[in-house]
């Protein structure tokens, strides 16, 4: 190999080029092929004398002055004899494959994966591949997410086969194994992922979000010969958190304390995020071998039949609570000042105590509870609520001032307007006529508690400051939300069939793990906190972990040689986050082969 300099429009430019031998029909020639395009020679020239002759010596020492030239040094190959008949399209130069996905496709078979499908297929004698095609579909959705048939269609793009598959349509019917083997997928990636120790750790948080489909009418209902229902539909008009009036379907979603997701459960559009988290947790983690776990949810999770739920499994809560929906004496004790701890800045004020109270559960069984009720104030919240209540409050000053203007008392204003029915003359209370008014009460509390936040817990010996700090980590699920529905593109979902639909989220999910265990890696390979400050742009992006696994592909050159892309940043942070760097100038098949099983060994551990 070596440096050339050509022009183009007047421009200087440089470009790594090879020279090879050429066996055609007997006779030896001499061909030259271009190998990276390095760019115009003014953007590298450091102005000193003889830049190029410097650069070309440089790069045969094996230190190029320009650092993308790494990749391409050598110290064994610069010159490589090759013999190929021309007519054959075997040696093409244009059809580069993709390498980025042997970490992936390792994760799959250490996650445990193909082992539940493989013995699913013995024994109910599937005669495609199983393993294969969800292998792929995996692959695709994490590297290139689009349509089950797209994928299917992509399947070569890889350099080792990934199925065996050699029709479409199994496709289909490899979603309706995966439907029936979901909750055997996510408990079994479980027991891998807790090894040794049996556990995930103490703290799993929930949340639910929904997707929408492009559809305008709902799924039917199921019932039997008695008209009792079987099984509601699964699509459902519903709160659509992106506000669209198609039908949706709600998915639960369980994440351990590394921000790893556990489990997920799906539910018909409909459903209140109040009325998951049971049958979610049946379904889920009450049948793993998780110990004790503390369960982080929202306030839109809590209700006293949940809480009844999570002490029965012998497991402990941290649920925010809605000041607003407290009864008064709740938030006379929150607006009451004694007992709050101030720090020095005053932004920020906490007081806790601990309460005992009987509760029901979904049977009517009472039982009686001890928890800590934590409830603090930050002036960071306080000028954020203020913000987004700028236009309303302004809106109630209104009011309060002119009675008279009040034309309506829909939505968000109803609950602070009062109403009397006069006698237009006398005054009498009477039905004529209905004056309006701002209960100038309920306005003022409504403004005092702005910034105050509560949280309850069966964590009665753990500090408050323990309890917040655990509370503040369910942004984590929000990102994994935000992760499944942009990079991972699970919306708007496109098959029709609750199990296909089901199958669809259960890939999702599964590439969402892997996506997580890699950002694991890199934050801990960086030295960052993965228990405070959470944040995985301290490792990488999913956006750009796919980019760099996407982008690192192999062509293949004459005489059994592959030519790597180079290897971006990212792919260097990634590779040596999960250990299998490897030098890949030039590798043949065999080698690429090698590299593929160094790196199932080193993820299978």
């Amino acid at each position: 190999m070596h440096i050339e300099k050509f022009k183009l429009n007047g421009i200087v430019y440089l470009r790594l080029a090879e020279s090879y031998t050429v066996m055609e029909n007997g006779s030896s020639k001499q061909k030259k092929r271009s190998l990276y395009h390095i760019g115009p020679l003014h953007r590298y020239d450091d102005g000193d004398p003889d830049y190029l002759e410097r650069l070309r010596e440089s790069f045969r020492k094996g230190t190029p002055l320009i650092p993308e030239l790494s990749p391409f040094v050598q110290s064994n190959r610069s010159t490589v004899s090759i013999e190929f008949d021309r007519s054959s399209e075997k040696h093409s130069t244009a059809d580069p494959r993709n390498i980025g996905y042997f970490p992936v496709d390792a994760m799959f078979d250490a996650l445990g994966i193909g082992s539940v499908l493989t013995l699913h297929k013995s024994r109910n004698k599937i005669p495609y591949d199983l393993v294969g095609l969800t292998k792929l579909l995996v692959i695709g959705r994490f590297l290139s997410p689009a349509s089950k048939i797209s994928t299917y269609e992509n399947k070569d793009s890889y350099l080792l086969p990934v199925t065996e598959s050699v029709d479409w349509h199994e496709i289909y019917k490899c979603l309706d194994e995966l439907h029936k083997k979901s909750e055997a997928i996510q408990k079994r990636m479980n027991q891998k992922l807790a090894g040794t120790t049996g556990t995930r750790g103490e703290i799993t948080y929930y949340d639910v979000t929904n997707y929408f489909f492009e559809i305008e009418q709902n799924d039917e209902d199921f019932f039997d010969e008695n008209g009792a229902l079987v099984r509601k539909g699964l699509r459902k008009k519903g709160v659509c958190k992106n506000n669209r009036k198609t039908p949706i379907v709600q998915m639960g979603m369980f994440l351990d304390e590394q921000g790893i997701p556990v489990s997920y459960h799906l539910f018909p559009g409909n459903t209140l995020d109040q009325v998951t988290l049971r049958p979610a947790m049946k379904k889920t983690v009450d049948q793993y071998d998780l110990k004790k776990i503390i369960i982080v949810a929202d306030r839109g999770l809590t209700s006293n039949k949940n809480l009844a739920h999570i002490r029965d499994q012998a497991h402990g809560y941290v649920f925010s609570k809605s000041i607003k929906k407290c009864t008064k004496v709740e938030r006379g004790w929150v607006l009451d000042q004694e007992g709050y701890t101030t720090n020095k800045e005053g932004t920020f004020k906490i007081k806790s105590k601990i309460v005992t109270k009987k509760i029901k559960d979904e049977n009517g069984k009472e039982l009686e509870v001890k928890e800590k009720v934590i409830c603090y104030w930050s002036k960071k919240f306080y000028m954020r609520e203020l913000k987004e209540n700028e236009s309303f409050l302004a809106t109630l000053q209104k009011y309060i001032d002119q009675p008279s203007s009040i034309k309506s008392e829909k939505g968000k204003l109803k609950k602070f307007i009062d109403e009397t029915a006069v006698d237009g003359e006398t005054g009498e209370i009477l039905k004529p006529r209905t004056l309006r008014s701002v209960n100038v009460e309920k306005a003022q509390e409504f403004n005092d508690l702005m910034g105050y936040y509560m949280i309850v817990t069966s964590e009665i010996d753990r500090t408050d400051e323990e309890i917040i700090d655990t509370y503040r980590g369910l942004t984590r699920i929000e990102d994994s939300f935000r992760i499944i529905k942009s990079d991972l593109k699970a919306r708007p979902v496109y098959v029709n069939l609750e199990e296909h639909i089901n199958a669809h989220f259960l890939i999702c999910f599964i590439a969402l793990v892997m996506m997580r265990l890699i950002q694991n890696r890199i934050v801990e390979s960086t030295g960052a906190s993965t228990r405070s400050a959470f944040d995985w742009e301290a490792g990488l992006s999913a956006r750009r972990i796919q980019a760099a696994l996407k982008e690192f592909s192999a062509i293949e050159i004459p005489q059994g040689y592959f030519l790597t892309t180079k290897v971006t940043e990212d792919m260097k942070t990634i590779t040596r986050a999960l250990d299998i760097e490897k030098d890949l100038r030039l590798p043949t098949l065999s080698e690429l082969k090698q590299y593929r099983f160094d790196i199932r060994k080193k993820l299978m551990t």
